[in-house]
């Protein structure tokens, strides 16, 4: 979906100012009020502002914190994605990363030179660095900053998932 990619606060700012000032020459109207309009508008506009700015951009928005974990890995050989007639051909082994502590939970990358690092490290374990970021408390998304001492590596497709139903995960 298109609106997913869309930063919608803006929109909803703008649509909410001529609510605001309708609502404050309606509310005004109701009771009377001595105060002239125009006063009484900009007062709850100036507070819609700050309000709107407070819970839409403010201290909870955009939280990231960094965190380390201990994955085990597997790689398996390229293969065709999608429907049989319709798939796609990645040529790049898929590399799937599993958490220890959360062995339900993986991340895969098809990448050559990931498989490569990985192979010539040897290890079974290797340690993964991620930034989680989250608005209000609740995950909006992750990024994998470093595994197994590499920063960055070319990939023609990545992917996360879960699998059954765990009652913990690593993003919490």
């Amino acid at each position: 979906m298109i609106l997913a990619y869309i930063d919608t606060r803006p929109f909803l700012f703008v649509l909410g100012i001529p609510i605001v000032i309708l609502l404050t020459f309606l509310g005004c109207a109701i009771v009377k009020s001595r105060v002239r309009r125009w006063k009484a508008s900009a007062g709850t506009l100036t507070l819609y502002v700050l309000l709107f700015a407070f819970f839409l951009y403010g201290p909870f928005i955009g939280q990231t914190k960094t965190r380390e974990y201990m994955m085990s890995w597997e790689i398996k050989p390229p293969h065709l994605h999608g429907e049989a007639n319709q798939g796609t051909q990645i040529n790049a082994p898929e590399v799937i990363f599993s958490f220890i502590e959360f062995p339900e939970h993986f991340i895969g990358y098809h990448s050559h030179e990931l498989a490569g690092h990985l192979k010539k490290n040897g290890k079974e374990e290797i340690k993964a660095l991620i930034e989680i970021t989250s608005d209000y408390g609740k995950v909006r998304g992750y990024s994998v900053l470093e595994i197994a001492g590499r920063k960055s590596w070319p990939n023609e497709w990545s992917f996360g998932g879960v699998s059954g139903s765990p009652q913990r995960s690593p993003w919490d």
